[in-house]
C-alpha cells in the first residue's frame, strides 16, 4: 500500500435497492470512509486533466460504491471530481485494502484479469464487431460499462478500476434476494449468446489476435482438493446434502456420489479442451449483481454486464448453467428452461450470421446439447456456492476480513463460506433441493 492517503471522512452514503419489480427502498447510514491508498489518487489526478477539468483546480472526494456482499475480491469506491460548478462521479475499484482478504481470495490475479479484459479484451472484440458492419449496441455486444481507466501491478499489489456509474444512466442493479423473471432473463440470454459467438467467429477469423484470450480461470488453484478452500467447498456440499429431505433418496445418493469427485468435476467443468473446438471465451461470473438493467416503462430495454474478474476460456456451458441454476428457480425453469436455452442458441446463431459465419458449422444445436449433458452440473458446483448467498440477508454476510485472517493463521477455511439462518434456511432449502432436482431431471447429475 502506498503511503500517502486521503484522510479520513465521515460520509452520508445513501443505499438504494431495487426489488426486481421496480419498488425502490432508500437508506441512510453513517460510515466512516477508510484510508485510501495513494496510487488510487494518481490514477485520478492523471484522469482529471482528460476529462477536462484544470490541472491544480479540481478537488476529489470519495465515498461509499457498494453495499456488503457486492464483491469479496474487490472494492468499490466512488469519486466525485470537482471544479466550481461541475462534479462528474466515477467508480474507482480496488483491491482490498484489508492484507489477509487480499491474499487469501487471491484478489491480485482477479484484478490483472479484469484489467485485461477491459484494457485489451473488450477494445478487441469491439473493434472486430465494427470491422465486419456491426455498428449498433441494438445488433451487437457493446454491453459493458465505459471504463476510463484500467492498471494492475500485481508485485506491488496495486490495481485500479475507473469506470462509469451506471446508476447516472438510470440502470439499476436487480435484487438478488428475488428469482429472475422472464423479460430479465430473455436479454440476458440474448446478449450471452451474442457474446459467446463473437468468440466463434473471431477464433476462426484472426486466430492469432483471438489467442492471447484463451486464459484459465484464476480461481482454479484455489479450487484442489489440496487447496485452502476444500473444507469450506466440503462443507458447502453438505449444506446441500442437509437441505433434502429424507424421502429425497436419489438426489441424496447424487450428492453424496459428487462430494466424493467434487474437485476432479470442478477441474473437469474448467478444462477448455474438453469443449474444443467450441471453447468461448464466457464472463464467467453470471448472476445478478454483475449486470444492471436499464427500464421504459417498467420494461428492461438494456443489460450491461460488468465484474470481468474471472474471464476465462471455457465452454459456453458454464455461464449458461450458472445463470440458470442461481438466478432462477424451480418454477421458472419448469416454465422456461428449454426457451431460455433456444432464446440463447437463436442469439448465438443471428450473431454469427451477421459476423459472416453459419452456426451449424461453428456450433451446431447438437453440440450444444451434448456439452450440456457434458458440463451440465456445472449449474449445482455454482448453486452450492451462490444460492446461500442469494438467500442471506446482506447483514448477515460474513465477515470477510475475519475469514481472511483466520485463513492466514490456518491455511485453510474450515467452515461452510454461507450458513443457513433461520430467517433463510427454509427458503434456501426450497431452491437448493430444486437446483438438485432439475440437475438430475435433465440429465446433469
Amino acid at each position: 500500500m502506498a503511503d500517502q492517503a486521503l484522510s479520513s471522512a465521515i460520509a452520508e452514503t445513501s443505499t438504494t435497492t431495487t426489488n426486481g419489480h421496480g419498488e425502490e427502498r432508500t437508506e441512510s447510514v453513517s460510515e466512516q470512509v477508510p484510508e485510501l491508498p495513494a496510487y488510487l489518487h494518481a490514477a485520478l489526478k492523471q484522469l482529471a486533466p482528460k476529462e477536462g477539468f484544470t490541472e491544480g483546480n479540481f478537488t476529489i472526494e470519495f465515498d461509499f460504491g457498494s453495499s456488503k456482499g457486492d464483491g469479496f475480491v474487490g472494492q468499490m469506491f466512488k469519486a466525485t471530481i470537482s471544479e466550481g460548478d461541475r462534479r462528474e462521479v466515477y467508480l474507482c475499484k480496488i483491491p482490498p485494502l484489508d492484507d489477509a482478504r487480499r491474499e487469501q481470495f487471491s484478489s491480485m490475479a482477479a484484478f490483472a484479469r479484469e484489467v485485461l479484459v477491459y484494457d485489451r479484451f473488450l477494445p478487441t472484440i469491439y473493434e472486430y464487431q465494427r470491422a465486419k458492419g456491426i455498428l449498433s449496441r441494438d445488433d451487437g455486444f457493446f454491453h459493458t460499462p465505459r471504463c476510463y481507466h484500467a492498471h494492475c501491478d500485481e508485485t506491488a499489489q496495486e490495481s485500479v478500476i475507473i469506470m462509469e456509474d451506471l446508476r447516472l444512466r438510470e440502470f439499476q442493479l436487480w435484487n438478488k434476494h428475488n428469482i429472475i423473471d422472464y423479460a430479465h432473463g430473455t436479454l440476458f440470454m440474448t446478449h450471452l449468446g451474442r457474446l459467446h459467438a463473437i468468440s466463434l467467429a473471431m477464433k476462426r477469423d484472426q486466430p492469432e489476435r483471438f489467442a492471447p484470450f484463451k486464459l484459465p480461470n484464476p480461481f482454479d488453484p484455489m479450487l484442489k482438493a489440496d487447496g485452502p478452500f476444500r473444507n469450506m467447498i466440503l462443507s458447502q456440499l453438505q449444506m446441500v446434502i442437509d437441505a433434502l429431505r429424507e424421502q429425497d433418496t436419489i438426489e441424496r445418493a447424487k450428492m453424496e456420489q459428487l462430494k466424493e469427485d467434487v474437485f476432479d468435476e470442478l477441474a473437469r467443468c474448467g478444462k477448455a479442451e474438453l469443449a474444443e473446438p467450441y471453447a468461448v471465451v464466457g464472463h464467467g461470473d453470471c448472476w445478478t449483481n454483475n449486470m444492471m438493467f436499464r427500464y421504459e416503462e417498467g420494461i428492461p430495454k438494456e443489460i450491461v454486464l460488468f465484474d470481468w474478474q474471472v474471464m476465462r476460456y471455457v465452454t459456453p456451458v458454464q455461464d449458461l448453467m450458472y445463470f440458470i441454476f442461481c438466478c432462477t428457480d424451480g418454477e421458472f425453469r419448469r416454465k422456461y428452461y428449454h426457451e431460455m436455452i433456444d432464446i440463447y442458441y437463436d442469439s448465438l446463431s443471428t450473431m454469427l450470421t451477421k459476423l459472416q459465419h453459419d452456426a451449424s458449422e461453428l456450433f451446431p444445436r447438437a453440440v450444444l446439447d451434448e456439452q450440456l449433458l457434458v458440463f451440465g452440473r456445472y449449474g449445482i458446483l455454482m448453486g452450492m456456492f451462490l444460492v446461500p448467498m442469494m438467500c442471506t440477508r446482506n447483514d448477515e454476510l460474513p465477515d470477510i476480513e475475519a475469514l481472511a485472517q483466520k485463513m492466514t493463521e490456518t491455511q485453510q477455511l474450515d467452515e461452510s463460506f454461507f450458513k443457513t439462518t433461520e430467517s433463510n434456511q427454509e427458503a434456501y432449502a426450497t431452491r437448493i433441493r430444486a437446483v438438485v432436482q432439475d440437475s438430475i431431471r435433465y440429465g446433469y447429475l
